[in-house]
């Protein structure tokens, strides 16, 4: 549908104008310090540069939260993408929050009953007045059905959908201003990946899909759980499932209240990501605290189970992904960096003139970092930041040119798994848990798809 309205129209302008007068200011800035350089020692060159970053960084940072929306999300997805942006930016932009001032009741009210063509009193017996969480697409309440069963009812905020291409159009401008700091680097792939993720968190029926398939993996775990998904009320645009109490899953306060073991959590959440990825080939990639939370298993008082909630991010893991990564791992741990380049080439690396001269010295990384974990043997903060640190300034200076996305996906539930086991204060041994999965037998359930 075509927005037509003078309001509408208007809309479109500011949000166009924010974003172009942000590019503006950026841009100038960009040839101005350009022009310093050659003038410019080394050392204050990039320290001017990172005082720029930052603050170009926080430019964008403001119009994310003034916009909110899909130029909102773009930034939280843009956050997590160290691989492609100076530091200053991931640091600045890793920091929005899911959490945003919530749109008013009627707005809801008008597009749930919109949606499901019944007044919202005829549907629900109760609906909180209040969201019990709002983000950058949609906002969550509580709500009680005719019989009694409480459920969380998720509503997109209305004309989102409508702003989508708009809203990357202005992104793909942001975009380049930002490129420009990084003239090796194309970052058109990022547009494209974000072309491909919010269309799907924005189709509500494909979230539920999602969170259906992976309550399937846990069918034969009960201390793993999904929230039922009512279809019978869910819509593109509105989502009701299960309401679901628990204790948030970095709330340290409260788990240690409930008695539950920290190691536990971690080493279930873990295994539950195992599952995933070797077995099923298909993962929830966004297991910020916001999404996971720890009970007790109905009926029992002290049995820990883990919930995983929003599945508007998941990804399908290509074909012969398991194999490939068989591969690398079997070559790193005998730290073959030729095969180990090798192998990233199979798992979808890509580099200008297909060279292996940048693979294998990011091959050659990561050998150095996981010797580090084969000794040490748990996830620690300092194995994580080193790599965090190295590997996308290897990846910038060098011409690699394409990180496929459910690589990307991984490094990022790989980060907030790793912050989490911080947050929580324990030591894990990874390695102990993800090898048995990756050298398992078990037939996986992989896709035969290309994505």
């Amino acid at each position: 549908m075509v927005l037509t309205s003078s309001s509408s129209v208007q809309r479109r302008f500011f949000r166009a104008t924010r974003i172009g007068t942000t590019f503006a200011r950026i841009y100038v800035g960009v040839k101005f310090n350009q022009l310093l350089d050659p003038r410019s020692p080394d050392i204050q060159a990039q320290e001017r540069w990172s005082k720029f970053n930052r603050r170009s960084a926080q430019e964008i940072y403001a119009a994310a939260i003034e916009l909110r929306g899909l130029i909102l999300k773009g930034c939280q997805f843009l956050g997590a993408r160290a691989d492609a942006l100076p530091p200053e930016y991931v640091q600045v932009l890793s920091s929005l929050q899911d959490r945003v001032p919530p749109h008013p009741l009627e707005e809801i009210q008008a597009q749930i009953e919109l949606e499901l063509r019944a007044p919202l009193r005829s549907v629900f017996s109760e609906f909180s007045e209040s969201a019990m969480a709002s983000a950058s697409l949609a906002q969550v309440h509580e709500a009680l059905l005719p019989n009694g069963q409480r459920v969380a009812v998720k509503v997109q905020y209305p004309e989102v959908e409508n702003l989508i291409h708009f809203d990357l159009a202005n992104l793909n401008t942001l975009f380049k201003a930002v490129g420009l700091l990084e003239r090796d680097f194309d970052l058109a792939p990022l547009i494209a990946e974000l072309g491909e993720h919010v269309p799907n968190e924005l189709d509500f029926v494909h979230e539920g899909i999602n969170a259906e398939r992976v309550s399937d993996f846990f069918d034969h775990r009960e201390d793993l759980y999904v929230p039922r998904i009512h279809w019978e009320m869910t819509t593109r645009r509105v989502l009701v499932s299960d309401f679901v109490s628990g204790i948030k899953i970095n709330d340290l306060v409260e788990i240690d209240r409930a008695d539950f073991n920290r190691e536990e959590i971690m080493t279930k959440l873990i295994e539950a990501y195992c599952e995933q990825v070797f077995v099923h080939g298909f993962f929830h990639a966004d297991p910020h605290p916001g999404n996971l939370m720890v009970r007790a298993i109905p009926g029992t008082e002290k049995t820990l189970q883990i919930v995983f909630l929003d599945f508007g991010l998941a990804k399908e893991l290509p074909h012969g992904f398991r194999k490939a990564i068989l591969e690398f791992t079997g070559a790193l741990l005998g730290g073959n960096t030729d095969a180990m380049a090798g192998a990233l080439l199979d798992l979808g690396f890509e580099t200008r003139g297909q060279s292996l001269d940048s693979l294998k010295k990011l091959a050659a990384a990561f050998h150095r970092i996981a010797s580090r974990l084969r000794y040490e043997s748990h996830l620690a903060p300092d194995i994580i930041q080193e790599a965090g640190r190295e590997l996308p300034r290897l990846i910038r200076e060098d011409p690699i040119i394409r990180i496929p996305s459910h690589l990307v996906l991984l490094g990022r539930v790989l980060a907030l798994l790793s912050g989490l086991g911080r947050t929580l204060e324990v030591k894990v041994d990874m390695l102990q848990i993800i090898l048995p999965y990756m050298a398992s037998k078990k037939p996986t359930t992989y896709s035969r798809s290309k994505k």
